[in-house]
């Protein structure tokens, strides 16, 4: 208990201290919104998002508002199921009272309610670490259970998503699958009610703050299954205690109810995926398995190299206890694998692999059993396994650090950068040089250094004779062979199209094209765009276009439009590149000679 009290106020300090006036921003944003929304705005139903396009210029919320999403009929609805919000609507209540009696804007953002929340949110922490506790101790002992506890504080990347990030999701699946397991394990041995409610309620709001852990359902289900005896008595149980189902069901749908309500006013429909993101999603036939555990750029063996203990501990906890064994193993191997399945693995400005978080309460069981073993070798093993441990806390402590002072690039680490700034606390220019390219934010740039990239080319039109698809747009000039027209009746040239494994096999690339361009004498309308887009079934993801330079060109004469674009994280290889010239006018423009060439790296 006392370890547990030392590390609830050390998580409460640095949460203190790293308190900021943007604590609800980007997806913490998207989580929110639905409570000023309903009770401040009364516009739930998205009626117009004037007013939160108002709040963006007024606070740094968010650049783009990809947290609303579209509905059937291409209504605005929110992007983010309501789970969070429900628990943040304390601490959002109580930062309204606070704005209101402060004299600060009752609008949901001013500083009663960014800190009201922050703050709040520590609550779900401890809760989550106490439940840890009690799990842990239903398996090992009180001594155990403590270095569990300080290993999985102080050495893993829960303490950055506990303190500077404890508004986002990992906090709350955290607490929810340790109530679920703790809850589940009475159940089975008790039969009382009040844990098979919980562990329905809790199920149904993991589902709601992040609908991919549904299959959370997974551990109660199987719990204590180990063989087809067993798997028929889970079965004989709903019927023996089926009024006990049936009241837990229908609370879990009470508690779910909200959600669907919305769904249905907005779209017609009880269930609905609002998660419509062309270049961000789940993609289960294609895993980063090996990407999640061990690239430098945010591997979670690498970055949280003491969990290793944990997947190590499976083997005692196979032998030792074989009816836990199955249901955490199960449920680990498919949220692990879900988890790799998302298109953006890396999970944004994350520190390790944030998802992982919420297998912490199952994997401390086996860490638990991990150590227990070690606690009954020799002392030079045990001794060695101490020291270890207590060098991957404080290299996990100083990493945290380095991340919050940027340091440890929450986007662009590689593997020749991680060993240059090993152990630094400041980073030279010559250190910076060694990061990857910034894909995420990326807004085209130029290709400066050409020598570093070998070139080829992946398309040239030259239009010297009618093309296939567009024939329409050839046209004949008495100076070029063939050029080709785009008016009001013809407003897309042909494409230049590959996919992201037809421009490179590396992770990234640069794409160059050229366009030469006629305005006639007199034109006066919107001037035309060569466009580079990545593209996938959902629609465009990343979109770029250029016009001619205004400064150079002269009506009557030709132009040349040219433009370099540094390919994104994509979300599949097979993803489409498309490169083409869009006339927004009526009047008539020529075209000629569209080409574009990649550059891959050489290394």
């Amino acid at each position: 208990m006392a370890i547990l009290l030392v590390l609830s106020a050390v998580i409460v300090l640095i949460r203190l201290l790293s308190l900021s006036a943007n604590e609800l921003s980007w997806d913490v944003f998207g989580y929110y919104i639905h409570l000023p929304a309903a009770f401040i705005y009364h516009d739930h139903a998205l009626n117009s998002v004037q007013w939160i396009r108002e709040l963006m210029d007024k606070y740094p919320l968010t650049q783009t508002l990809y947290q609303i999403s579209s509905g059937p009929d291409g209504n605005p609805i929110f992007f983010f199921l309501m789970g969070m919000s429900f628990f943040y609507a304390p601490w959002f209540f109580i930062g309204h009272l606070l704005a209101l009696g402060s004299g600060y804007p009752a609008d949901g953002f001013s500083l009663p309610y960014q800190y009201s929340l922050g703050i709040g949110a520590i609550v779900y922490t401890i809760i989550g670490l106490i439940y840890f506790r009690k799990l842990l101790l239903e398996f090992v002992s009180d001594k155990t259970a403590a270095l569990v506890l300080t290993i999985v504080v102080l050495g893993t990347n829960y303490l950055h998503f506990m303190t500077v990030k404890n508004l986002e999701t990992a906090n709350i699946l955290f607490t929810m699958v340790a109530l679920i397991a703790w809850n589940t394990k009475r159940w089975h041995e008790q039969h009382q009610l009040k844990n098979l409610i919980g562990v329905a309620a809790f199920s149904v709001l993991t589902a709601l703050v992040k609908p991919s852990e549904v299959m959370v359902v997974l551990l109660p289900l199987f719990w204590g299954v180990t063989d087809k005896m067993s798997f028929y008595k889970r079965l004989r149980e709903f019927v023996d205690y089926k009024k006990e189902y049936l009241i837990s069901a229908g609370i879990a749908i009470a508690i779910a109810l909200p959600q669907m309500l919305y769904w249905y006013s907005e779209t017609g429909h009880l269930l609905f995926d609002s998660y419509k993101n062309p270049g961000v999603g789940l993609d289960l036939d294609s895993p980063h398995i090996l990407n999640v555990l061990f690239s430098f750029r945010k591997g979670w063996l690498v970055y949280t190299p003491v969990m290793l203990f944990s997947l190590i501990g499976f083997r005692q906890l196979y032998l030792k206890n074989r009816e836990v064994f199955w249901p955490v193993l199960l449920y680990s191997l498919v949220a692990f694998y879900i988890l790799s399945s998302w298109t953006e693995w890396w999970y944004g400005a994350s520190y390790s692999i944030r998802p992982m978080i919420t297998l912490y309460p199952l994997l401390g069981i086996t860490l638990g059993y991990f150590i227990q073993w070690v606690f009954t070798k020799k002392m030079w093993l045990k001794s060695s396994f101490g020291v270890l441990v207590l060098f991957m806390i404080a290299l996990n402590l100083f990493q945290t650090w380095q991340l919050n002072h940027y340091i440890l690039d929450p986007y662009r680490m590689t593997q020749k950068y991680y060993f240059a700034i090993f152990g630094k606390t400041h980073i030279t220019d010559a250190d910076r040089n060694l990061m990857a390219p910034d894909l995420t934010f990326s807004d085209g740039g130029k290709l400066t250094n050409e020598q570093d990239y070998s070139m080829r080319s992946i398309g040239f039109y030259t239009f010297d004779k009618p093309f296939a698809d567009k024939p329409e747009g050839f046209v004949s000039d008495s100076l070029r062979v063939g050029i080709y027209k785009l008016d009001s009746t013809l407003a897309f040239s042909p494409e230049i199209r590959t996919t992201f494994d037809g421009l490179t096999s590396k992770e990234y690339a640069w794409a160059r094209a050229s366009v030469d361009v006629l305005i006639p004498q007199g034109y006066n309308e919107e001037l035309p765009l060569l466009v580079m887009t990545f593209e996938r079934r959902e629609g465009s993801y990343y979109y770029h276009s250029y016009g001619p330079d205004t400064t150079l060109y002269k009506p009557g004469t030709w132009a040349t439009i040219e433009a370099d674009l540094i390919t994104p994280n994509v979300r599949s290889k097979n993803d489409r590149f498309k490169i083409y010239v869009w006339h927004r006018g009526k009047q008539p423009v020529y075209i000629d000679n569209l080409k574009a060439d990649v550059y891959e790296p050489r290394w």
